[in-house]
């Protein structure tokens, strides 16, 4: 069994070990690498079946968020010592230092809301990932182009009659 560090760009959600079984067979008829295959569940059937372990970070939305801030904040700030500078308040002078000052601030600021923001948001896909494997089923995660995914659930029309099968995109 291979271990997965890709960043997978498509899932199928199988109700049982043999649709999961299936399902991979389809993704490797298509010439997709057990490298750009993985899969996770709590299926106690699972661990017998010879299906690729997926190797899944948490990705989180938060450095992103931080970045963002951070990046507006420090914008924020660097604008606000410019206004200051160029319309001084009564009494009130402001040389490079504060400027720096409140740049600096501004970004420490931003990053600090935008990142209360990330920590708080709440993943549709998460959550449906989430409610899959309680429910014992298996996820399959992959790395496959279009046409690939077309001709793939072509091959798992009757898995997908069934009601045996989910697709989405990541």
């Amino acid at each position: 069994m291979s271990t997965s560090k890709h960043d997978f760009n498509s899932y199928f959600i199988a109700s049982n070990v043999q649709s999961a079984v299936d399902i991979v067979d389809a993704i490797k008829a298509e010439s997709v690498s057990e490298n750009d295959i993985g899969t996770v569940s709590r299926d106690p059937q699972f661990k017998v079946a010879e299906l690729p372990q997926a190797d899944l970070s948490d990705k989180s939305k938060l450095p992103e968020a931080l970045k963002r801030g951070a990046l507006l904040g420090s914008g924020s700030g660097l604008l606000a010592g410019l206004l200051l500078t160029s319309f001084p308040v009564a009494g009130v002078t402001v040389g490079g230092a504060a400027i720096l000052a409140m740049t600096a601030g501004g970004a420490a600021l931003g990053s600090w809301s935008a990142g209360m923001i990330g920590v708080s948001e709440n993943s549709e896909l998460v959550q449906q990932l989430e409610d899959a494997l309680e429910n014992e089923k298996t996820i399959i995660f992959t790395n496959i182009s279009d046409a690939e995914k077309e001709r793939i659930l072509m091959r798992l029309q009757p898995i997908a009659a069934a009601g045996e099968l989910e697709f989405g995109k990541i």
